[in-house]
């Protein structure tokens, strides 16, 4: 499935293999997320943002969205806006980890948004893969040496049944205010998730290498 490509800065050694262009893929940069994707070989076919992050005369090669400095969206929230104008409904987020705490819990709400809208979209990094879903049944394939956590992102969660993990659920529910569904682990070849009620988030995470990121299996 085609996907609409959003390179951020880059906080945690995210590897070039991420921003690997497929066929129908469209590949938008926030702001500061040009000079990140040159470094990696990557030319995007539009670049948005406000231009706090690098001057504006960077850019040269490819259209910009120029966006003012006081406004009520985020350089990322355009960028999901240009790539749903262009007919994408799977994005994958790079490079919008690891900085401002405050951009990493408004990226995740931009997860939540578009779990809302029926889109599917993570955010993706040298350690992590996160998504945020809303009720239904999804499979996950074992990804060696990574944790599989759920947590409960917007009020509780209901009836989560989880199998083919280290610690399975059977209809419980999930709650905003305890952590239950953290560090868990895929111990079959694939894990089975449902629920019927409320938005969670899903994070595959491992822990830093001493010598980086190990290469990765973009989802």
């Amino acid at each position: 499935m085609p996907r609409c490509i959003i390179i951020g800065p880059m906080y945690a050694g995210e590897e070039a293999a991420l921003l690997a262009r497929r066929e129908g893929d469209c590949i938008l940069c926030a702001d500061g997320g040009y000079r990140a994707a040159k470094a990696c070989g990557v030319t995007p076919d539009l670049v948005v943002g406000d231009f706090d992050s690098m001057p504006r005369n960077m850019v040269g090669d490819v259209p910009v969205v120029e966006l003012p400095v006081h406004k009520d969206d985020t350089d990322m929230v355009v960028c999901l806006q240009e790539g749903r104008e262009r007919g994408y409904h799977t994005f994958l987020i790079a490079g919008a980890l690891g900085g401002r705490f405050d951009h990493a819990i408004a990226n995740v709400q931009c997860l939540a948004d578009c779990a809302l809208r029926g889109e599917r979209a993570w955010l993706v990094d040298g350690l992590n893969r996160v998504t945020v879903l809303s009720p239904g049944e999804y499979v996950f394939p074992r990804m060696e040496g990574r944790k599989f956590s759920l947590l409960a992102w917007a009020g509780e969660v209901k009836q989560v049944t989880l199998t083919g993990t280290l610690w399975p659920l059977d209809g419980r529910d999930l709650s905003p205010r305890y952590p239950l569904g953290c560090s868990n682990e895929i111990i079959a070849d694939e894990a089975r998730l449902s629920f019927s009620e409320g938005l969670l988030l899903v994070a595959l995470s491992r822990d830093a290498l001493p010598d980086g990121p190990e290469s990765v299996t973009v989802l």
